[in-house]
């Protein structure tokens, strides 16, 4: 674990933040598997930041969709927003800021997971907003996250997930989409499990992954790919 003082150093460096609440932004980059406590016996670490910040990011990026795209509709912001802030997308933006650097961890060598990237940034919300109140939170979220990280002209071609997207034109259509996943006994230890769909109950793809959402996941792209169908644009 990084002194306090190399981890100031670091945390001004990656995230150009200067406060004087050392305590909280210390707080919001504090595992829990260092059993920190305060002088009251409670806890002392990032989850009660990181619910805070995952409520601020909902209304920030909520609010910005809105005035960014002015004719749309509620549905189709809720699926933007969506596709910003899910788990899949808020992990890779905290990978890419290296918030992970910046853990107070008790083993850097364990696997904590990919959510452990998307739960740092959002307690380094949480306490930016104790810190910096709404709006000068607002503007660094927007300037310092989602610019950077979300590319706005591409965001509606954006695929969330390739089964849901399939499943939902299905409906559409009125063709039948089933997906049969099952385990892999074969001797690769990478693929666990293969996934095959059918599209009015003939063959239509198949792949195999590790876990049986990946499997899907992947199947689900090749059938979308096979069938040449995109997202279409909020106003067509």
């Amino acid at each position: 674990m990084a002194s306090s003082r190399n981890f100031f150093s670091k945390f001004q460096e990656k995230l150009g933040i200067r406060t004087s609440n050392k305590a909280l932004y210390k707080e919001a980059f504090t595992h829990r598997s260092l059993n920190l406590k305060n002088v009251k016996g409670e806890a002392v670490n990032f989850e009660r930041l990181e619910f805070l910040g995952d409520a601020l990011l909902t209304s920030i990026v909520a609010e910005y969709l809105f005035q960014y795209y002015p004719l749309a509709k509620e549905g189709a912001l809720t699926k933007l927003r969506a596709k910003i802030v899910s788990r899949v997308k808020l992990n890779q933006i905290g990978k890419e800021m290296g918030l992970f650097e910046l853990a107070q961890i008790s083993n850097h060598h364990k696997n904590f997971g990919d959510d452990i990237h998307g739960n740092l940034l959002e307690s380094l919300i949480g306490a930016l907003f104790i810190d910096r109140g709404y709006e000068k939170t607002k503007n660094y979220v927007i300037k310092k996250i989602i610019l950077p990280n979300v590319d706005m002209e591409r965001l509606e071609s954006l695929v969330l997930s390739y089964k849901a997207f399939l499943i939902e034109w299905g409906q559409k259509q009125k063709k039948e989409i089933q997906f049969i996943t099952e385990e892999d006994a074969g001797v690769n230890p990478k693929i666990s499990y293969t996934a095959q769909i059918f599209l009015d109950r003939e063959p239509l793809a198949k792949s195999k992954a590790l876990s049986k959402k990946k499997a899907e996941e992947k199947a689900a792209r090749v059938a979308a790919r096979i069938l040449k169908i995109n997202p279409k644009p909020l106003n067509s």
